[in-house]
């Protein structure tokens, strides 16, 4: 699902293929000679291109080894099957030669052969089943999976569903690479069958209309804010921004129609539009789309969802494995009522779309419960939406879940069983660390300790354990409640993110009066802890007494056990990643449905432990430089792990260059 950059050959392709005309993308061609950016992002500039043609018809059609055979192929297969002549072939190829049109296209509107005699030999040629269009025929249950206008945007129509497995027919060879992005948005594998249809759209249209119609209410929507007034705060819910009630003495005096304030026409008309945006994100083809899009989240292992509202639509992208991933795209005439219908569900302010907004959705999705936080951002073009799914039954039972090497897990067991002092977790965002801090607290006994978290934002409820979430619009930080969690007789306190100097001093200080602290750093590993503690002007003697250990980390993508396979590296690989010239294998993904056809499934944690001795110690206080100390504690760095990774084949070397300093 990261393919590389569209060709020279593939702009002429387009043109073959009628999605732009030469002087498109002429003068796309001159804007990149002018300006830098490639031609393909001109045009999408142009508005000539969406995304989502981009994306199929460039990134999947044109890069694939079948979609470049000559139509010479194609016409002589439809000769030796006896659909056509040599004389009519070659005339169909001097019109195509002057013309620049798809051969198959030439030869149904020219009469030489008709549509299913073409599709037959496309079925043969890439190795499809054939199925005669009136023979097959929808199955309700496979047409209420599939939205409507993904099915017309991907080209395809949905037949038959059977485990797993979705049976579609589809009327063009590029359509089962474009199928890619459906798998992963449906969490299923499809399985594609050609056949012959003069209009997609027309059938898929007809298809569906054949299902009935489910009517919703509309949702009652307050009036639009006045300008004047100040934005509700961000996580108030959309029910807090109702007027306040009227007091006691208005109360019992009846409103007259000329005591009602009177709306201006614009505000009238906006209200208006409120109303039937509101509408449309209760409708069917809205409600089951927000559901396609979340639910095919939660099944493909997505932990974001991301929907970006750009030219000519808006864009749908999951981070699977910490990649993001083209799905689909929403068209600009819905944008608004799916957006607004996200709103809905987090119960906020769907009238305010000046200001961002956070909310969440609680919800369900077979035996797993999930917390949804939805978090809202005004852009030029419209609102961007995210959303951060969090699988309340994922939280791990322990360390020996987090991918740690058995010398690492039995010393980062041992420290976490020290009765006092800072035990730090260090990486960029998006590392895990909330995920090892959790899985320390874990191996606490919640029966006879009393445990407190304070983070922001909580993700994860712990059983036994009292979490805070901090507000900083209340005056609730991190140093704040710090300094009051010091006097309510806490055994082990979990600090989620060390900011600032003054939260950094109050957190040393709990460790050292006799309690266990976990936090975070931003760091890039785990000897700079050091470095920023000295930075925030803690003194060293402190750091030295109070830090047990610094836990650095990286999350990486695991190679595919499905379509795993071997190959021979080259000299310059090895270098690039230090290991020996003698190394004669090492191990990637070929891609397959399992994986999406990325190579990859799942994640692990990479780590090196840094635990202070009483060597170490002395050399704090001392002042030495991290380089020194670093090779007094002979650590075993996250580049050693990841390679050990590598060699073992749980790994790409490209997934080490992509993660690790070289």
């Amino acid at each position: 699902m990261a393919p590389k950059d569209p060709s020279q050959d593939d702009a002429e392709a387009l043109v073959r293929q009628q999605l732009i005309s030469a002087e498109d993308l002429a003068e796309a061609r001159k804007r990149e000679s002018e300006g830098g950016a490639p031609w393909y992002r001109q045009l999408v500039q142009m508005r000539k291109l969406s995304f989502g043609t981009v994306n199929d018809a460039l990134h999947y059609e044109f890069h694939s080894n079948s979609s470049r055979q000559s139509h010479a192929q194609v016409g002589q297969a439809l000769v030796e099957a006896g659909a056509l002549t040599h004389e009519r072939l070659e005339e169909a190829l001097a019109l195509q030669k002057r013309s620049g049109k798809l051969l198959g296209d030439l030869l149904v509107q020219g009469g030489f052969v008709t549509r299913e005699d073409l599709a037959k030999i496309l079925a043969a040629q890439y190795g499809l089943d054939f199925a005669a269009l009136d023979s097959i025929h929808s199955d309700r249950e496979a047409l209420d999976l599939v939205p409507e206008n993904i099915a017309r945007q991907k080209g395809f129509i949905p037949v038959h569903l059977e485990g797993d497995r979705l049976d579609v027919l589809i009327s063009g060879p590029q359509s089962p690479d474009r199928l890619k992005a459906v798998g992963i948005l449906l969490a299923l594998r499809i399985h594609p069958k050609m056949t012959a249809v003069d209009d997609l759209d027309a059938e898929i249209l007809r298809r569906y209309e054949g299902r009935p119609k489910h009517a919703h209410s509309p949702v009652p929507v307050p009036a639009p804010k006045p300008a004047t007034r100040a934005a509700a705060h961000p996580s108030t819910p959309a029910s807090a921004t109702a007027p306040p009630a009227a007091s006691e003495s208005t109360a019992t005096k009846p409103q007259t129609q000329k005591d009602q304030p009177k709306m201006s026409p614009q505000d009238k008309n906006e209200t208006k539009r409120f109303e039937d945006i509101a509408r449309d994100a209760q409708g069917v083809p809205v409600v089951k789309l927000v559901t396609t899009i979340i639910e095919g989240a939660v099944n493909s292992g997505a932990t974001d969802v991301h929907l970006d509202p750009q030219e000519p639509e808006m864009r749908v992208r999951y981070r699977i494995d910490g990649v993001l991933h083209d799905v689909m795209s929403i068209p600009s005439e819905i944008e608004n009522a799916v957006i607004s219908r996200l709103k809905i569900m987090a119960d906020i302010d769907i009238t305010e779309t000046r200001h961002p907004q956070d909310g969440h959705i609680s919800i369900t999705i077979g035996e797993a419960e999930f917390d949804i936080r939805i978090a809202t951002l005004p852009t030029y073009l419209g609102e961007r939406v995210v959303l951060r799914l969090l699988d309340q039954s994922s939280v791990l039972s322990g360390v020996r879940d987090l991918g740690l090497e058995r010398d690492d897990e039995v010393r980062l067991q041992r420290i976490i069983e020290q009765p006092y002092g800072m035990i730090l977790v260090t990486g960029p965002t998006g590392s895990g660390k909330t995920t090892t801090l959790y899985s320390c607290l874990n191996e606490m006994d919640v029966m006879t300790q009393s445990i407190v978290t304070l983070e922001d934002p909580v993700e994860y409820q712990l059983s036994g354990i009292n979490q805070v979430q901090i507000d900083p619009d209340i005056e609730l930080t991190f140093a704040t409640v710090l300094r009051a969690s010091l006097r309510q007789d806490i055994d082990v306190l979990l600090v989620g993110e060390i900011r600032d100097p003054e939260t950094a001093r109050i957190a040393i200080r709990a460790a050292m009066t006799g309690h266990l602290v976990f936090s975070t750093l931003h760091t890039n590993d785990a000897p700079e802890a050091i470095s920023t503690l000295r930075n925030m002007d803690v003194p060293s003697y402190l750091v030295a007494s109070a830090l047990t250990a610094v836990v650095g980390q990286r999350l990486v993508r695991c190679i595919c056990p499905k379509c795993k396979t071997h190959y021979a590296p080259s000299k310059t690989l090895l270098s690039s990643i230090r290991l020996p010239e003698s190394t004669k294998k090492l191990y990637k993904g070929a891609g397959c449905s399992n994986c999406y056809h990325t190579g990859y499934r799942g994640r692990t944690g990479i780590f090196e432990i840094l635990e202070i001795t009483e060597a170490l110690r002395k050399m704090i206080v001392a002042d030495d430089p991290v380089e020194k100390i670093v090779k007094a504690a002979k650590l075993t760095t996250m580049a050693d792990r990841c390679r050990q990774k590598v060699k073992a084949g749980e790994i790409t070397a490209e997934e080490f260059l992509n993660v690790i300093r070289t």
